[in-house]
């Protein structure tokens, strides 16, 4: 859970570039930038920002579509009546086994599901059902846009705080990519890009690692 605001994110940032009362980098630059940056992460590690919803409601037959909102679909957990859904299965072992599975729409009860991150707002369910059956989805979605307040306090970051630093080198890394006619800031927006990549690269190792200890391995 976040606790960190943008306007303590945004001071900090000032701080980093040394432009007392944000002239060379407006605040509200500052903040299209942090917006920028929380998509950014979002694309990069889905589960970063998640929507659980139990009342995802099926149209009728195997293809499915992900609610407006969604970048990628994370998990199908589970039916209405509580019966768990296995999956991501692998589309191919349906084709070769029962080729008309598609056409499938009389279940009330799904057993696995499809997805290709190919066509990542899509995705199928076998068996196929009647309309209004009912899911437990899990997926990715883009957090809205911050905006300035009036009362200088900002809004709490739609990502979890272990997140910060990254927003953080994501912002100066488009704060001196402004900068691009002097010789050292390109360096300089580089450098902030590559912190940023490593520290989602070392938070994907340390999930990573924790699975393997929960799995005992």
């Amino acid at each position: 859970m976040a606790i960190v605001t943008s306007n303590e994110i945004l001071t900090r940032v000032n701080k980093l570039l040394n432009d007392p009362g944000f002239t060379r980098w407006p605040k509200d630059e500052l903040l299209n930038y942090l917006n920028d940056a929380q998509r950014a992460i979002v694309l990069r590690r889905p589960d970063s920002y998640t929507a659980d919803i139990d009342d995802f409601a099926c149209v009728e037959g195997t293809k499915q579509a992900l609610p407006a909102d969604a970048l990628k679909l994370i998990d199908v957990t589970r039916n209405e009546s509580g019966k768990a859904i296995r999956g991501p299965y692998n589309r191919q072992v349906l084709d070769d086994n029962y080729d008309t599975w598609y056409a499938g729409k009389t279940a009330t009860e799904v057993e696995l599901y499809i997805y290709d991150e190919r066509n990542p707002k899509t995705f199928y369910v076998y068996p196929g059902v009647v309309a209004g059956i009912n899911l437990t989805l899990v997926y990715s979605k883009a957090p809205a846009s911050i905006t300035i307040e009036d009362n200088d306090t900002g809004e709490v970051i739609a990502l979890d705080d272990i997140y910060v630093n990254a927003i953080i080198e994501w912002i100066l890394y488009r704060a001196y990519a402004k900068d691009a006619e002097y010789a050292a800031d390109p360096n300089k927006s580089q450098m902030h890009m590559n912190a940023f990549r490593s520290q989602l690269g070392e938070k994907n190792q340390a999930d990573v690692a924790m699975m393997g200890q929960e799995k005992g391995q």
